[in-house]
């Protein structure tokens, strides 16, 4: 057997190379309705490195257009989520410990009620999670962004359902000592 010759760059000619993206993994929960009121959530992990602290980061999007029942090919068009134009929040060890205190029934709803606010230069936003109270089990979630230079607010609003909010409480729990140490 021929040995087979390295086409790999050398070191000197990584410069040459184009850059390779790379993308975090992501957890996303897609809850679309046929009314298109449905909405979407999206995590992303970053653990903690030398130089910065670990979080999560939790992204919203409102459902964008309703999904289409098999057609007359066989295809299928499934519900698109206004991802263009959603709400980002990063979670830190403090609001994950606060939102595993939640799922795990030792506290009610994220800040007594008032929910978790993050402040920055341009925009408030709000972080909600609470039990939800009514015919559907689970928790509800929410993420409020306040624009301060003209008040415009977006919100949008998703119910875990019991086996999601129980994974997601796992995962995130599984993930602290990252968030903390890296």
């Amino acid at each position: 057997m021929e040995p087979q010759e390295n086409t790999r760059p050398a070191a000197h000619d990584a410069a040459e190379t184009p850059a390779v993206k790379t993308y975090a993994p992501a957890l996303t929960f897609y809850h679309a309705n046929s009314k298109g009121t449905g909405s979407a959530v999206q995590f992303e992990l970053r653990p903690a490195t030398a130089d910065r602290e670990g979080c999560w980061f939790m992204s919203m999007a409102a459902q964008k257009s309703i999904g289409q029942g098999a057609n007359a090919e066989g295809g299928r068009k499934n519900a698109t989520f206004a991802w263009s134009e959603k709400i980002t929040a990063k979670l830190n060890f403090a609001d994950l410990s606060a939102m595993l205190m939640v799922f795990a029934g030792k506290e009610k709803s994220l800040g007594d009620g008032k929910g978790l606010y993050h402040d920055s230069a341009d925009f408030s936003t709000i972080i909600s999670l609470a039990e939800a109270t009514g015919d559907f089990p689970g928790f509800s979630l929410e993420l409020s962004k306040k624009q301060k230079h003209d008040g415009s607010l977006s919100r949008v609003r998703l119910l875990l359902r019991p086996p999601e909010a129980f994974g997601l409480a796992r995962l995130i729990s599984g993930t602290l000592p990252r968030i903390a140490f890296g």
